[in-house]
């Protein structure tokens, strides 16, 4: 896990000091992870995982998946508004 931390940082273009600042823990506590001396604990996930939402838990902590969770969910765009009037009329809004 302290090498896909790494590639999580490389990619923010972070430095373990302000990734530290940024999600509330000590300069050692990250300097230990990325080391491989000491696994993160669940508070280090939690505060990473709040910290960074786009960040996915699977590919954090397991390997599998993306690095990104995949938002296209979120990220349509909205065709037309169909407003109901209670005389059973409407009227269609578009964007």
């Amino acid at each position: 896990m302290h090498l896909r931390l790494k590639e999580w940082m490389n990619y923010k273009g972070v430095k373990s000091s302000e990734f530290a600042l940024k999600i509330g823990v000590n300069k050692a506590t990250i300097s230990h992870i990325l080391s491989g001396r000491n696994k993160p604990s669940i508070d280090f996930i939690y505060k990473l995982l709040l910290n960074y939402p786009e960040l996915d838990a699977n590919w954090l902590v397991l390997g599998k998946g993306n690095m990104l969770i995949n938002n296209e969910k979120n990220s349509k765009k909205i065709e037309k508004v169909i407003v109901l009037y209670e005389d059973s009329s409407f009227q269609e809004l578009n964007s």
